[in-house]
């Protein structure tokens, strides 16, 4: 996603569960934010 762009409800949901997915399988959530090019601020307002 382009900075400034809306991110849907959709794809919001995907992301985090696929940071879920590889955070259940030992990896970082950095790394797992880092592969779904979001950042952990983004991460953890939308999990609130």
């Amino acid at each position: 996603m382009r900075r400034g762009q809306k991110t849907s409800a959709e794809q919001i949901v995907l992301k985090l569960r696929h940071i879920e997915v590889q955070t259940d399988q030992g990896k970082n959530l950095a790394l797992a934010c880092r592969e779904v090019k979001i950042s952990e601020r983004s991460y953890y307002r939308w999990r609130k």
